[in-house]
């Protein structure tokens, strides 16, 4: 028995482990995808809760006793009531109709399954990993444990109970534990691959990932058969605000830029800075009939815009872009070619789009 015990709690440790690295694989793969990752995580749970079972041990000759309600918890706490319903459902399918049949021990051990999901959506949040909370649903859970071992045993009672209790509430404790440093250190690596991506000032994509985002779009563009452009923009005349009113103005109308940026394009068009006063941007699904247009309204934007400088005067600023299409343009000249276009519009006077 106790062996059974040491063993859940050894899978209970590895499966955190590894577990949590497949999930922040899946989360940067498919960001998007909400509910199928809620459906794959109560899924993956839900097995593992049966695999606890699979490595439980008896106590009497019908009673089965493992951790099963620790991953219903954990599918809670992660990805909500879904995650958690189809966790508690695999579960109590396996209990029922798999392990030694239908009997009454089976049957109150489903309801305990039901009783720990009911208690988990009522008392844990979901990415909200809170001690108190987490300590009442896992003393609850126990206790739903107990109970339903003092109706099922008629042996071995207390001997049973002494040793699930303590090792349970402990298995439990230890996965909070988990749970929180595996939590902080995702915000720290996601912190961290954020600011490799980042430019520090605008808060836009930076050149690496703005290089990164143009290969993964020429790739999609290619297989689903829609254009999208380039834009490139360049701030006229911004070394004269530097040597004016000195390097922090020049911030200030960067970060502004970006402001108006984020604002004329949308949500699913990459806006990078790819260094000093120069910016990109890929607008996606626009022909080259489109993107005329398009630049003209950033420019008229930028051109109304009053930029506030720290000492509380305001500047006029304008930009030149210029721009290429794909697949108009072969995806090795894409850049070239746009780059060929602001330099025009620098030529032909600034504050225009070519």
């Amino acid at each position: 028995m106790l062996e059974s015990l040491v063993y859940n709690f050894t899978i209970l440790t590895t499966f955190l482990f590894f577990g949590n690295i497949v999930w922040g694989i899946w989360q940067q793969k498919y960001p998007k995808k909400e509910w199928g990752t809620k459906v794959l995580l109560g899924f993956i749970l839900g097995v593992f809760g049966i695999i606890l079972m699979y490595s439980g041990f008896y106590s009497g000759q019908t009673a089965y006793v493992d951790f099963r309600q620790l991953p219903i918890l954990v599918s809670v706490y992660m990805g909500g009531w879904l995650s958690g319903l189809i966790c508690a459902v695999l579960i109590l399918i396996y209990r029922l109709f798999f392990l030694n049949g239908l009997h009454l021990a089976s049957i109150l051990g489903a309801a305990n399954i039901l009783l720990t999901f009911l208690i988990s959506i009522l008392l844990i949040q979901r990415r909200k990993l809170s001690f108190p909370r987490w300590v009442w649903a896992l003393a609850c859970s126990a206790c739903s444990s107990v109970i339903l071992i003092y109706i099922i045993f008629q042996d071995n009672l207390w001997i049973t109970v002494g040793l699930f209790t303590p090792l349970y509430l402990i298995s439990g404790l230890f996965t909070y534990m988990m749970l929180q440093y595996l939590r902080k250190s995702d915000d720290s690596l996601r912190i961290m691959r954020e600011a490799a991506h980042r430019d520090f000032l605008t808060g836009l994509s930076n050149l690496r990932a703005f290089e990164f985002m143009m290969e993964q779009k020429i790739l999609s563009s290619r297989r689903y058969n829609t254009p999208f452009s380039l834009l490139m923009i360049d701030i006229d005349h911004f070394k004269k605000v530097n040597d004016t009113y000195g390097h922090s103005a020049g911030d200030a109308v960067l970060a502004q830029l970006a402001d108006v940026l984020r604002d004329t394009f949308r949500p699913g068009d990459h806006i990078a800075r790819k260094g000093g006063e120069e910016f990109a941007v890929i607008v996606d699904n626009c022909a080259a009939d489109k993107i005329f247009g398009i630049a003209e309204r950033l420019r008229h934007n930028v051109e109304s815009n009053p930029f506030l400088l720290p000492d509380g005067s305001e500047l006029k600023m304008t930009i030149s872009a210029g721009s290429a299409t794909y697949p108009d343009v072969a995806e090795y000249d894409l850049i070239d070619q746009a780059d060929q276009a602001l330099y025009r519009a620098k030529s032909e006077g600034r504050n225009r789009v070519c």
